[in-house]
């Protein structure tokens, strides 16, 4: 090895390159490091290598140092390229087809400099020659054809990433183009220095191409730690925050505007040259009033009304979020703000339609109740008329008339049955339905009940089986006429929906707190689909014909709000073929206890 003061810039560009290429391995996420990295490590390999072509004496080992460092010369300038379309948000290009076609030709290259022995295709002659100003020994390797049919090829590469950065330069705003200058400005110096090196120009005939590019890399890694190159890339920046329909407004640590997208400016109505750089408060002082504090604040939100004039008032959902670098520290903010107002319109739309449904149903409710009683008059009367013409009070009758007045009774007393449902439904939905609570003995009361409906399924030759366990006590607590009520109603239910076998009711106490009323019958079933609404209001099995479907479907309602009203629940179970089972469970409260209480 010769020895002089020449080899140090490349004994630092080795170094250098080869602690940049690790420190941008941390940002490997990334998809524009990886050809950074590699670049990093081949501009490494070509110095490297030069070191030996520059300080040996020896041929062979000049040679085989060309030879190995040109897989850096080559690998450079394309790194160089897939990191310039990967910056410029063209990622798509870097695909696994183009990029085996790009290394068709450089294979190629590297495979005639391994042979030039044999045709002398890229170094014409292969030497040493001693320096006359230097007096260095040199290699001596006058350039091929094939040369420069690489060079241009590597040029091409060169001029195709300068491009692709002067449109980002373009097309971005000022807080962007130093970062994109600071590119131009890296690759400039290879291009200078080959040319230098190529014309002859230098006084040593040495070749500095390896040292400008690592110069360049470095620049190129100043400009990571200075702008955070790696962190945020343009392609991001415009696949995400320029066509996002939110307003977002980034801000640096001191609270200066750095960027806001194109929706933020349309809906403040402000100009990027007269916000970006600003203070926050000063451009949205007009229409935010927000603390230093509250800005600083991860994770901050509100509502706020924005008016512009001649405009109608808008509702913004505000957020606020901190920028943290990898090392998670804040590196800025980010507000951003979504339009609402078309949810509050509709939150607004929504609160008058249940005021509005709120107000009919209390008009509904109302109503029934002032018709009900205005119709149980007059249906008394019919009923008491009818029962006195019956038993001949004002004279006598022929077949057909009693017949006929039969008919007129059945129906004023389904009428007034109807009338009853519907004012205690009209009485529940108002919640001035109340229990008269008092005691009463269930055997003597619910065996009533079940006395006089077992004439209606004996009419229909239905089985009736009425059962009151010993486990009741002999007294009890409730509302002895809503119990006969929600009663008479699932039983009536029972026979009027059986058509074979027969009603079991059962009574008992299923624990010291609870007693259940159960009503089991033999009939069609229920639906699985319809299980969840036999007990709405008007509301009625689609299958069951017109017979059946006699009324307006409110006895189930009124029990299920009967039994909920004393403090119960009801069960439905139900099986298509078999039957159908309802299970009312009420609070058990004997004399004692409410005497007590």
């Amino acid at each position: 090895m010769q020895t002089t003061p020449l080899l140090l810039p490349w004994i630092l560009s080795v170094i250098l390159t080869f602690l940049m290429g690790l420190y941008a391995f941390r940002f490997r996420r990334n998809v524009a490091t990886i050809p950074f990295i590699a670049m990093c490590f081949f501009a490494s390999l070509w110095a490297f290598t030069y070191l030996f072509e520059l300080g040996s004496t020896n041929l062979l080992v000049k040679l085989w140092s060309v030879k190995i460092g040109y897989i850096g010369v080559i690998g450079v300038p394309l790194s160089w390229l897939a990191f310039a379309l990967a910056y410029s948000g063209r990622t798509e290009w870097l695909i696994k087809r183009n990029i085996q076609l790009a290394l068709i030709f450089p294979i190629i290259t590297y495979i005639v400099i391994l042979t030039n022995e044999y045709h002398y295709w890229f170094f014409t002659e292969i030497g040493l020659q001693t320096d006359k100003t230097s007096g260095l020994i040199l290699i001596k390797n006058p350039l091929g054809w094939w040369f420069w049919l690489h060079a241009s090829y590597v040029y091409i590469a060169m001029v195709i990433g300068t491009f692709f950065l002067l449109r980002e330069y373009w097309d971005k705003r000022e807080v962007y183009r130093s970062q994109i200058v600071v590119n131009i400005a890296a690759i400039l110096l290879p291009w200078i220095s080959n040319g230098i090196v190529l014309a002859g120009i230098l006084p040593v005939r040495i070749d500095i191409t390896s040292v400008m590019f690592s110069i360049s890399i470095l620049i190129l890694g100043w400009g990571f730690l200075r702008y955070h190159l790696l962190d945020i890339l343009p392609v991001a920046h415009r696949a995400v925050f320029e066509s996002i329909s939110d307003s977002v407004i980034v801000l640096d640590t001191d609270l200066r505007i750095v960027e806001l997208n194109p929706a933020a400016q349309e809906l403040f109505k402000l100009q990027p040259d007269a916000a970006i750089s600003k203070p926050f408060h000063t451009v949205f002082k007009p229409w935010l009033q927000l603390s230093d504090k509250v800005l600083r604040t991860h994770g901050y939100h509100r509502e706020v009304v924005l008016e512009n004039e001649g405009e109608s008032l808008r509702w913004l959902h505000l957020f606020i979020s901190t920028l943290r670098n990898s090392s998670g520290q804040s590196d800025g903010l980010i507000v951003t703000m979504r339009d609402v107002t078309s949810i509050k319109d509709n939150e607004a739309a929504l609160a008058i339609a249940r005021d509005e449904a709120m107000q009919a149903n209390s008009f509904k409710s109302q109503l029934l109740a002032n018709v009900s009683h205005e119709l149980r008059t007059p249906l008394g009367i019919i009923l008491g008329y009818t029962d006195l013409i019956v038993r001949k009070s004002y004279g006598d009758l022929t077949d057909k008339q009693v017949n006929i007045l039969g008919r007129i009774k059945d129906s004023t007393q389904y009428l007034d049955g109807l009338v009853s449902e519907l004012l205690d439904q009209a009485q529940l939905d108002s919640g001035k339905l109340q229990l008269t609570e008092r005691p009463f003995e269930p055997r003597e009361v619910l065996g009533s009940v079940c006395s006089q409906l077992s004439v209606l399924a004996e009419s229909k030759n239905l089985a009736f089986n009425f059962n009151i366990a010993d486990t009741m006590p002999i007294a009890i607590v409730g509302d002895s006429q809503r119990l006969k009520q929600i009663l008479v109603n699932l039983i009536s239910n029972a026979i009027k929906f059986t058509e074979t076998g027969g009603i079991t009711v059962t009574v008992s106490a299923t624990s010291k707190a609870e007693w259940t009323m159960q009503v089991t019958d033999t009939g069609p079933g229920i639906p699985s689909e319809s299980l969840n609404t036999v007990f709405e209001p008007f509301k009625q099995l689609a299958d069951a014909n017109k017979t059946l479907r006699k009324g307006y479907g409110l006895g189930l309602s009124i029990t299920r709000q009967l039994v909920r009203l004393m403090g119960g629940n009801i069960a439905l179970e139900s099986k298509l073929g078999t039957g159908t089972t309802f299970t009312v469970t009420l609070p058990l409260i004997t004399e004692s206890e409410n005497t007590h209480d």
